[in-house]
């Protein structure tokens, strides 16, 4: 069983992927700098778990892209490195 976040995580993750929605990555480290340089947030704890949640909004937003694609008939690539 997962842990459950906090809404104040989820609400900042949704705000930044709102404005900032093509810079985030699957990339924790990325996700990082980034809302470290996009927010104001002193706790690198609470930034952590900020770039975290990115990181799932992006999966999420990708796997709902893929859906959308194999719906509407295109073919989808999956360049992903494993």
């Amino acid at each position: 069983m997962g842990s459950i976040r906090p809404g104040y995580i989820k609400n900042a993750a949704r705000k930044l992927m709102q404005y900032y929605e093509d810079e985030f990555t699957t990339d924790f480290e990325t996700n990082k700098r980034l809302v470290e340089q996009y927010t104001d947030v002193k706790a690198k704890s609470v930034r952590n778990r900020i770039a975290g949640y990115m990181v799932r909004l992006v999966r999420q937003r990708i796997a709902d892209e893929e859906v959308e694609a194999t719906q509407s008939g295109e073919e989808v690539t999956d360049d992903t490195e494993y």
